[in-house]
């Protein structure tokens, strides 16, 4: 998912060498559309980070590949810089609505991946998770190279439809986070989705015998100052 996601995220600098010269585009103008999904970036992490807490790891890591799968094929309809809209702005737009996606599923990719390891496991694996995110940068650089020629610069935003092969993936293969599910009293979800891990029967499955309460996340808790 990583790989893929940030695929799309970094393939807008690989775009603009194509058409920079062609749409003889200002400093700005570059500056503009690759700073946009930076800046969806802050307030994407924030709520999606958020949603997490209340609906759950799986559901939002859904949403969040679907937002940037579906904002990056958009751009495949990205009209030229004298269209009905100007080219940059329409990119820039929808550069915006990737990052939104993009660091909402980053904020949740993590966590989903870390509650069902065991403690002494979690540093090694987030580093194998993080490590795969240049490995979309390098990605775009290939596709940009020798796929570009062949399919043109908006033929490469098609290939950002490819994460939806993921949610259907995660759709009906994996389950919720075992500690969110603990986290909001849902004790034998937290078994079954356990036993999917460990691939044993739910009914060896032994929890704590003191589970904390179910909570909830109120924004308010969000900003208090200790």
């Amino acid at each position: 998912a990583d790989l893929l996601d940030f695929f799309d995220f970094f393939l807008i600098g690989y775009v603009l060498a194509l058409i920079t010269k062609e749409w003889q585009l200002t400093y700005w103008q570059g500056a503009i559309i690759l700073l946009s999904s930076g800046i969806g970036a802050v307030p994407g992490a924030f709520f999606w980070g958020w949603v997490a807490d209340k609906i759950g790891r799986r559901k939002v890591f859904i949403g969040t590949a679907l937002n940037v799968a579906l904002a990056t094929a958009m751009m495949y309809f990205t009209p030229g810089p004298d269209g009905w809209v100007s080219g940059w702005m329409f990119l820039a737009f929808f550069r915006l609505l990737v990052g939104i996606g993009n660091a909402g599923l980053i904020a949740v990719d993590l966590p989903l991946v870390q509650e069902f390891m065991p403690a002494h496991k979690r540093g090694w694996v987030s580093a194998l998770t993080t490590t795969l995110l240049p490995a979309g940068n390098l990605l775009g650089g290939v596709a940009g190279w020798l796929v570009a020629p062949i399919i043109g610069w908006r033929g490469l935003f098609l290939i950002g439809l490819v994460p939806i092969v993921l949610v259907l993936m995660v759709r009906y293969w994996v389950p919720e986070s075992p500690r969110w599910l603990i986290r909001m009293g849902r004790h034998e979800e937290a078994r079954k989705s356990l036993a999917w891990a460990l691939q044993i029967d739910p009914n060896e499955i032994e929890l704590p015998t003191i589970v904390p309460e179910a909570e909830k996340t109120r924004w308010r808790e969000l900003f208090k100052y200790p």
